[in-house]
């Protein structure tokens, strides 16, 4: 597959969560100054990256969101980032959905086009419906395109509405931390600079074996306490880049797949 020119994608994808900085770190400020080095560290490497950001994070810290959306992709990631989305009524969810994307957009100035799920993207029919009726045309979570690399429509079960969803052909990870042991359905251990420095090129060399696709996930809290993180996030981009890599964005990809669908 050919992915803008290049032989595979490498999508990075930040989560804006200052509630979780608070949470793990107990400063809610973490996140604005670790976004602020992250953004002078993609200034100084050229790239552009997508951030998924919070609603209330936009909110509460509106100038930052300014910041990353004069140079990167901004999306949305739930409001509050709890409860976990999956199970609670189609009305709460539909809330959450529409706050969200007004709150980023009245920070930032950009429309938002998608919605990165949290808790590891635990999603049901009613998630994809809010975020279908509030007018976002992707989801990412733990519904999945079959076979497909490429996001493809999804219909909305009980209604007339479709929303796009990633497919299930590529291959993604995130960093980790210690401090989080028990969350999401999944045991978190100590961050290791050279156990995710191995798995982080691994899977960059498989995407670019396969012709497929990949994608990291990080976290600003987390590269503020996790010794060495900065250093690999650096390093792994570098690898991506040098290795013939599209350095993609979730709204490219979605074009990517509407092209791909005829839409």
């Amino acid at each position: 597959m050919d992915w803008n020119g290049h032989s595979f994608a490498f999508m990075l994808r930040v989560d804006v969560e200052h509630v979780e900085a608070q949470r793990y770190t107990g400063d809610l400020l973490t996140t604005r100054v670790a976004v602020t080095n992250l953004l002078d560290m993609f200034a100084e490497m050229d790239t552009r990256h997508s951030f998924c950001l919070l609603g209330i994070t936009a909110e509460m810290f509106p100038n930052l969101a300014k910041d990353i959306a004069a140079g990167h992709e901004v999306f949305g990631h739930g409001m509050y980032h709890e409860p976990a989305l999956a199970g609670r009524p189609f009305a709460e969810q539909r809330h959450e959905m529409l706050r969200m994307r007004d709150s980023i957009e009245s920070a930032c100035g950009v429309r938002v086009r998608g919605v990165g799920i949290p808790h590891h993207g635990l999603a049901d029919e009613s998630t994809l419906r809010a975020a279908a009726e509030v007018g976002l045309e992707y989801v990412q979570c733990n519904i999945r395109a079959q076979g497909s690399v490429l996001p493809r429509y999804r219909s909305v079960e009980g209604t007339d509405l479709q929303v796009l969803v990633m497919g299930d052909q590529g291959r993604g990870a995130s960093d980790y931390s210690s401090r989080r042991r028990t969350w999401a359905r999944v045991h978190e251990e100590a961050f290791s600079p050279e156990g995710a420095t191995e798995k982080w090129k691994g899977m960059i060399d498989w995407a670019r074996e396969n012709r497929s696709l990949c994608g990291l996930v990080i976290h600003p809290w987390m590269m503020m306490i996790n010794p060495g993180e900065v250093k690999v996030v650096r390093e792994v981009i570098s690898y991506a880049r040098d290795q013939g890599g599209w350095m993609g964005t979730y709204d490219a990809l979605a074009d990517m797949g509407l092209a791909q669908q005829g839409e």
